[in-house]
């Protein structure tokens, strides 16, 4: 299941439906430098085979919940690996409180994986059932592979997605293009923080961009995010 993109990086998608819509979901493993360390960021349904392709690489020391609704798997996954140290958002110890969190990730602080950037995307929201939602994301970068990783900031479906979820997105942003969907658009209305906070992402040194939803950005996802937050937030960014 696991899928190399570089050295120490790899990839696994698993189906994933929201609201009846398949948008299929991915998980990156980093694998740390002169080290069989493997640190897991927005964990997928662990199975024999998954577990089998880990433990041929390395172990697995932490597992990340990178925003306040990537944890629908992190149960299972800390079942299957308990030795590892599991971390979130503050906002996810009080949203879902029997999660047993280890650590919380704190962006202020430096990074506890040397090889990984972090940055909170403040102010960042969803349209959810109940209404806008903060995500509480944080925004990883990996140095050694110019890759940045994000969640639910941004999405990139192409050609290979179910044709419903090619229709919706066409319409509702993230078809073609790598850019936040309608969603985070209607709901995201404090937008000061979170134009700072991406102007820290944009000055990292990074060319590829994984996404939780859609296709990998292999090339220009730099740019590609630069302009479609320029967009978003009603002015240039660098």
């Amino acid at each position: 299941m696991l899928r190399r993109l570089a050295e120490d990086l790899w990839v696994a998608e698993a189906p994933q439906t929201y609201f009846g819509l398949s948008i299929g979901t991915r998980m990156s493993v980093f694998r740390l430098e002169n080290s069989h360390r493997l640190v897991i960021l927005s964990p997928i349904q662990p199975t024999p085979e998954l577990e089998q392709d880990l433990a041929a690489i390395g172990v697995v020391t932490d597992i990340v919940a990178p925003n306040a609704f990537h944890h629908l798997y992190l149960q299972a996954f800390q079942q299957r690996f308990p030795q590892a140290t599991v971390w979130g958002p503050p906002a996810l110890r009080q949203k879902c409180p029997h999660l047993e969190l280890d650590h919380l990730l704190d962006t202020a602080a430096p990074s506890p994986w040397p090889e990984l950037r972090l940055c909170s995307l403040s102010g960042l929201h969803t349209l959810g059932p109940t209404g806008p939602s903060p995500l509480h994301e944080v925004a990883f970068c990996h140095t050694p592979t110019r890759t940045l990783v994000l969640t639910d900031s941004a999405f990139h479906f192409d050609a290979s997605a179910p044709w419903l979820t090619r229709c919706l997105t066409r319409i509702g942003g993230g078809y073609g293009r790598l850019e936040p969907s309608i969603l985070e658009r209607l709901a995201t209305a404090e937008r000061a923080s979170l134009r700072r906070a991406m102007q820290v992402v944009l000055q990292w040194d990074f060319d590829r961009v994984i996404v939780a939803h859609g296709a990998v950005v292999e090339t220009g996802g730099k740019q590609a995010l630069a302009r479609s937050y320029a967009s978003f937030l009603g002015s240039p960014l660098p």
